[in-house]
């Protein structure tokens, strides 16, 4: 079965001297953003990258889990997409198709919430149930030896718990682990060895009880710096004027993905300042409300909808709707699949484009600088979106929903892949917006350290369709 030895290995960002984990342990790899754990994730995956050492020993054919492979696999269901060749839209391939045995693993599909999933297409999955497939996907070819990149990253709190008993038992079968993960909330109790990235070295490394003791919660300053005071003052006061007004009325809302309803009967009322939590487990219909509110799903025509006082279907065209609105998602990240530089993902916010189509001025440049700095990537304007880690892109995405300080502000788990330093310092920077009114935040979120106190409003989505609004 072997196991895996690293000797004198040197990425662009990280120098490791040596790393051994033997068949069997369960190995935690612990690291903020910029540490270099994602060079390190990329080397143990065999992932192509630019690098040399004296000894590299990998395990044979391990099962990876990435956010790029699952990045990949949605562009593949976007390129064989017959819709334009049906009567209906195209659902993608039968999420079933992208596992082995799976009568073997009936007990575990039933545990993450999957069994009815699996004549889904893969496009009628969301985000966190295409995450979990994946998982399963590894775990259903009975590999020797399974690495995974933020593991609990999109999954609701009872996905959470059945994941990691899964992969104990994975762990228990002599399954030989390694979990790369940014937060210490999402380390496993059951791990045997740890490991801690920082300032492009491991830092410490050995049994889990020992490293655990070394970690610290602040070791380095978090990217995310923007405060309400680099915004745009004088909007933030005339705002204030508007308190109360309606930005979102949706009357006994519905709306469902062929001919299946995901939510139903959903009344929901946000005026200025009523900042918004949506909360619900994986497939309850969270993004796909968010995509109706936006107009990125088909029922917001068929909805009683008014958005800024406005009855969707009135001859309102989708920029008219968006011009108020900045929007972060997960289904924002993975369409944003252009060409293109970091600064012109950022201006793109301005145009509610996904690519920079339009002129820009040298004011708008410098602001979109400005908000660069604010994330930590300033030096990074130039290069590619697509080739930057997973968690800077969403930096840079959360930069390009707030550069125009919009009167509604929609974010879809919009911290997913952060480090807890990060998270914190953009829930502090949401908390600003909302005591200075500088936009209404509609928000969804898992992760119960993320519903803070400035939510005025929560909605609680249920698979049965059903809700609950507190």
């Amino acid at each position: 079965m072997g196991g895996m030895k690293i000797i004198n290995a040197r990425t662009k960002n990280m120098y490791i001297s040596r790393f051994e984990a033997l068949p069997g342990q369960a190995w935690c790899i612990w690291g903020t953003n910029r540490s270099g754990i994602e060079d390190f994730f990329r080397l143990v995956s065999e992932q192509k990258m630019d690098a040399a050492a004296d000894t590299l020993k990998m395990p044979e054919k391990p099962g990876v889990v990435s956010f790029k492979d699952q990045q990949k696999i949605y562009e593949a269901e976007l390129k064989n997409d017959q819709t334009d060749f049906l009567d209906r839209l195209d659902p993608g391939t039968p999420a079933r198709d992208f596992l082995k045995d799976t009568h073997r693993y009936t007990r575990l599909i039933r545990s993450l919430g999957m069994t009815a999933c699996l004549d889904q297409g893969y496009r009628q999955l969301s985000s966190g149930q295409a995450r979990k497939l994946m998982i399963l996907s590894q775990i259903t070819r009975g590999v020797s030896c399974l690495v995974i990149q933020a593991p609990f990253e999109g999954l609701d709190p009872d996905s959470c718990r059945e994941l990691d008993k899964a992969l104990f038992h994975l762990f228990s079968q002599k399954i030989q682990l390694l979990l790369f993960v940014h937060n210490q909330a999402d380390i496993p109790s059951w791990t045997t060895h740890m490991a801690i990235v920082a300032n492009g070295n491991l830092q410490d490394q050995g049994p889990a009880e020992k490293v655990l003791a070394s970690i610290r919660t602040s070791p380095a300053g978090a990217d995310f710096t923007a405060t309400v005071q680099d915004l745009d003052r004088t909007q933030s006061r005339d705002r204030k004027k508007l308190h109360n007004t309606c930005l979102i009325r949706l009357y006994k809302g519905c709306a469902g993905y062929q001919g299946e309803p995901v939510f139903t009967d959903l009344d929901l009322v946000v005026n200025q300042g009523d900042h918004t939590l949506v909360t619900g487990p994986n497939g309850s219909g969270k993004s796909t409300l968010l995509q109706v509110i936006t107009g990125d799903h088909p029922a917001c025509y068929t909805n009683d909808l008014t958005i800024f006082g406005v009855r969707r279907g009135t001859g309102e065209s989708i920029w008219d709707v968006k011009q108020n609105m900045g929007i972060m998602g997960s289904d924002l990240h993975r369409n944003f699949r252009v060409s293109g530089s970091v600064l012109a993902c950022i201006l793109s916010g301005l145009f509610d484009t996904i690519g920079l189509y339009n002129r820009v001025t040298p004011a708008q440049k410098h602001l979109a600088m400005d908000w660069l700095e604010r994330v930590g990537l300033k030096q990074a304007a130039a290069a590619s979106f697509r080739d930057l880690g997973h968690a800077d892109q969403r930096l840079v995405l959360i930069a390009r929903a707030l550069i125009k300080t919009p009167r509604l502000l929609v974010l879809d788990e919009p911290t997913q892949g952060l480090d807890e330093l990060n998270r914190s310092a953009i829930l502090d920077f949401l908390a600003e917006v909302a005591r200075e009114n500088v936009s209404t935040i509609l928000y969804v979120s898992h992760r119960e350290d993320e519903f803070r106190n400035f939510f005025c409003q929560h909605i609680q989505m249920e698979k049965t369709g059903l809700h609950h609004t507190r």
